[in-house]
Order: C-alpha cells, then structure tokens, then sequence
C-alpha cells in the first residue's frame, strides 16, 4: 500500500525523544485485548469496554482494534457483542473497533462475526480457525488476524488466509546469511513483498524469552528491510514506544513510521484511515515539527 504521508522533517537536534511528548502524540493499536472478567449482564460488558477504551484515549490512543471474546456463560453471543459495541463507542476522542475472537472453530461465532461486521464496529476476526471458517469469513468480506510465531505457524496462518499476523516475532528464523548479506527465505519474502503486517509487541516478547534483550528485537530491524511491521502495547502505547527510545534509540521519525504503518493496515476502510491521519495524525506532527524546528531556529 502506498504511504499516506512521509515523516516529519524534525531537526537531529530534537531526534532524542521525551516521555511527555510521546505521551501527547496520537497513537494507533491493532493488537489489544478487551476483557471483561465476571460480567453478569450487558451493563457489565459495557461498563468494562467504555473503561478499557476510556484508558487507551487518556495514554491519546486515537484508534484501537480490541480482540474481544463474546462467549460469557451469562450472555447470548448477540448480547455480549451488542454490549461490547456500544461501550467501545462511549468515549469521545477515540475510534474503537472490535475483532472478535474464537479459541477454536465456532460457527456460531463465525456467524455472528459477520452479522456484526455489516454494522461496522466490529471490523475483523482473530483464529486460530480452520480452513472451512477462513473461508466463510472471505466470502463474507471480513479481514482476519491469525497469531504465528514461526515461519511455518507464518505459512500455515497464509495459507488459510490471513490478513495480518500476530505476533510474527521469529519471522527471521526464515532468513539466510551468505556472504553477500542477510537474506528473505520464501515465507518471510512473501510476508514482506505483499505487505503482510505483523502485530508485534516487543515487551511481552521479552517477558516470554521470545526474544533476549529488547535492543534485539526484530522491530529494530525489520522496518528496514522493507517488512511491514506495528507497535501495540503489553500496557501503554506510551511505555511501549519509551522503551523502544531507550533501547534502541528510536525518535520522533520511527514513532510517526510505526504509527502510519498501524493506521495503513487498520481493518477500517481506506477514506476512514486517510481522513483520521490527515485530520488528526499529520496536524499533531505538525504542531511538533513546527515547535522543534522554530526552537531550532531560535
């Protein structure tokens, strides 16, 4: 997909980012989990999304794709998406979607999947899933995210149709070396060339011995090499994208990259990304650039 918009022309003098303004900047989530532990009715459901997303848009989230489970023992799957729904839309500032999730194949769930999806705040479907249900879901339209780690989790995940991967960590596990560089194998240069987007989230990465040292992980390096990668957040998006400063000195250029890469590959239709990156993405980049390059000047 062509870039929306190139980065920012931030002075090198400001390229050391500060936890006070990553906090201000408009973020992007593709891989978030809404949970609504105990709920014993829809108010419960709703209660427990308007607060989840209410959270996202204080740490200035400006858009969120929460994975949401909606078997509840005490609710019908109707209920419990309807209820989701009308609590992630509660909060101002912030669009909110949902994916829903099955642990395994569920009919039912597929089925509701794309019911909801006709209404548009549910906006895609998370597997693990077989082929017959990957198929239902294309002819219905609806994006799905599988999670894979491996290459061959990474192929098995294409091969039944994903539209994005989770997770993605060990995509490199694919790669060759040689005496002329590093090398895509044919997994992992298909997931590049075709754009294929990785949900990553370095922290949890490290936190499960995925990956050794956050200054190690692929995020750093992928990007580069021309794959398609995005940031969400073990907690906040803010944490997330300070660790990724302090670690691997990272400034305001990778943080707009990886937030327009989140936004390009939302499950939301094109003019719906374009007009939330022109209206309230670029501006705020803007204001910053302008702030930075005037203080420069001075």
């Amino acid at each position: 997909m062509a870039r929306m918009h190139e980065a920012p022309l931030i002075d090198p003098a400001h390229k050391s980012a500060t936890r006070e303004v990553v906090a201000s900047l408009p973020k992007v989530i593709l891989h978030d989990t809404l949970t609504v532990d105990g709920a014993r009715g829809q108010a419960d459901v709703e209660v427990a999304a308007r607060d989840h997303v209410a959270r996202l848009a204080e740490d200035n989230v400006v858009y969120a794709e929460l994975r949401f489970d909606p078997l509840l023992d005490a609710l019908s799957l109707e209920d419990a998406i309807a209820a989701a729904e009308r609590g992630v839309r509660s909060i101002d500032g912030i669009d909110a979607r949902l994916i829903l999730v099955a642990k395994q194949a569920d009919e039912a769930i597929v089925d509701a999947t794309i019911t909801a999806h006709a209404r548009g705040v549910v906006v895609g479907f998370a597997g693990p899933a077989d082929a017959p249900t990957l198929q239902k879901l294309r002819r219905a339209f609806v994006p799905v995210t599988v999670d894979a780690n491996t290459p061959l989790e990474i192929d098995e995940a294409l091969e039944l149709g994903a539209t994005r991967i989770g997770h993605g960590t060990r995509v490199y596990e694919d790669f060759a070396v040689d005496e002329n560089g590093v090398h895509p194998g044919p997994v992992s240069s298909w997931v590049r060339d075709r754009g294929i987007a990785l949900e990553m989230t370095p922290s949890l990465d490290v936190a499960s011995e995925e990956v050794e040292e956050l200054s190690e992980h692929p995020i750093t390096l992928l990007p580069e090499m021309g794959f398609t990668c995005t940031l969400n957040p073990a907690d906040s998006m803010t944490d997330e994208f300070m660790s990724l400063v302090e670690t691997a000195d990272f400034g305001y250029d990778e943080i707009f990259g990886l937030t327009r890469t989140a936004l390009e590959n939302a499950f939301i239709p094109v003019p719906s990304r374009t007009a939330l990156l022109a209206q309230t993405i670029i501006p705020a980049y803007q204001k910053l650039t302008a702030l930075f390059n005037e203080d420069f000047e001075s």
